[in-house]
């Protein structure tokens, strides 16, 4: 299987519909789950690949074991904050066990969880995290060996920054970038120009309308902070970035979706190519119609002709909630077509690629919002997939 290298960062969203409500669940907001973002670890350290799912009805996460095969059991709760969002893996205090950071919108906070080895967190830490954060990832600023924090903050326009101390720990203040823009619910991360350090894209928007919206680039000096670079204007409302090399030219691109909820002016996805020096110009749009596009899109090549392909979860189309992905095949020149649509549960919100079954195809996780589930799609490695498990994330085994 070609691998594509990608950030792939958070995004959250809109309510759901009614469940039937967990009692095992050790911290409750609201009666649904509304699952929304993934992340992936190998939690018990078995050699298979876990999911961590936020439940932003419950303010909690799922933790999901995987068996190796494309299953997934869910194995636990653990309380996050209230209206959990971002989520983030990775090992933060070099004990060679994954850990979690989790951003809780309402909470106002970053909360730090540490893996025992065996499937288990535990809360250390709480950091500032102010602005309504939805979105957060873990990588090393610094290089330092250790990683660290990045995060939006919506509400204020800001991008907080947690430099780590690789135990676990983090600064207790924030480097804080500003003139993001207002509502910068999409964030992703890479080297865009070549100079071994990470850069920063952020999408955001002032206002609904036609040039409301824009991305920034921040280019990264390779100890944590950053430099304001190129802006542009994009369709309105993005609701994720993600970064791959889409045209096969040795230079980070940004794919932009959206639009979120409540928009006027269509969906749609766009792709921008980098000049490798932190610049990106605007290769192709598709207006994908009405709807919105709410959650985190996936990138892995799914028909495995060494282009960078797409996977959009639709959560809604045409005035009611759906229930499909899109799948958009890359040609290796910057432009994507459409490809096959695949039926999931209602309102998927997120994706997430990863070789679930170890077959060396890309497979989907997807989180479908109304119906309280995740959807495991098998890649047969010709850009067609098969569902081979739906899994609630309201109620534990017992």
């Amino acid at each position: 299987m070609n691998k594509i290298t990608l950030s792939i960062l958070l995004v959250g969203s809109a309510l759901g519909a009614a469940f039937t409500t967990s009692a095992l669940a050790n911290h409750r907001a609201g009666d649904f789950p509304l699952p929304e973002l993934i992340a992936s670890g190998d939690f018990n350290q078995d050699g298979k690949v876990d999911l961590a799912v936020n439940l932003s009805g419950f303010d909690n996460i799922a933790v999901l074991f995987g068996d190796g095969l494309g299953g997934f059991t869910l194995e636990s709760h653990f309380e996050a904050n209230t209206l959990s969002k971002g989520i983030a893996t990775g090992d933060l205090n070099a004990d060679g066990r994954a850990d979690i950071v989790s951003i809780n919108q309402w909470g106002y906070d970053i909360k730090v969880h540490l893996g025992d080895g065996a499937g288990g967190f535990h809360f250390i830490n709480r950091l500032n995290g102010d602005g309504e954060p939805t979105r957060v990832a873990l990588v090393d600023l610094n290089h330092d060996g250790a990683l660290d924090i990045v995060s939006n903050a919506p509400a204020e326009g800001k991008v907080l920054i947690y430099l780590g101390n690789g135990l676990g720990g983090f600064s207790n203040t924030a480097t804080e970038l500003e003139d993001a823009g207002d509502n910068d619910f999409a964030i992703a991360m890479g080297d865009f120009d070549h100079d071994t350090n990470l850069d920063l894209a952020v999408a955001s928007f002032n206002t609904k309308g036609e040039t409301g919206s824009h991305v920034l680039i921040y280019l990264g000096d390779g100890t944590g902070n950053f430099s304001t670079g190129q802006q542009f204007l994009i369709n309105p409302q993005a609701s994720d970035l993600a970064v791959a090399d889409m045209n096969n030219d040795g230079n980070l691109d940004l794919d932009v979706s959206g639009a979120g909820s409540e928009n006027g002016t269509g969906i749609f996805n766009s792709v921008y190519l980098g000049d490798g020096l932190g610049h990106f110009t605007l290769q192709q749009t598709l207006d994908l119609g009405q709807g919105a596009i709410r959650g985190v899109i996936a990138l892995a090549d799914f028909n495995e002709d060494g282009n960078a392909d797409i996977a959009v979860p639709l959560s809604a189309f045409d005035g009611g909630v759906d229930a499909v992905v899109l799948i958009f095949f890359g040609d290796g020149a910057g432009n994507i077509n459409p490809g096959p649509s695949v039926t999931v549960g209602q309102e998927p919100h997120s994706a997430l690629a990863g070789d679930f079954n170890r077959d060396g195809h890309a497979d989907l996780a997807v989180s479908n919002r109304t119906d309280g589930t995740v959807t495991i799609l098998l890649g047969k490695g010709d850009g067609t997939f098969t569902t081979h498990a739906t899994i609630p994330v309201n109620v534990l085994p017992e």
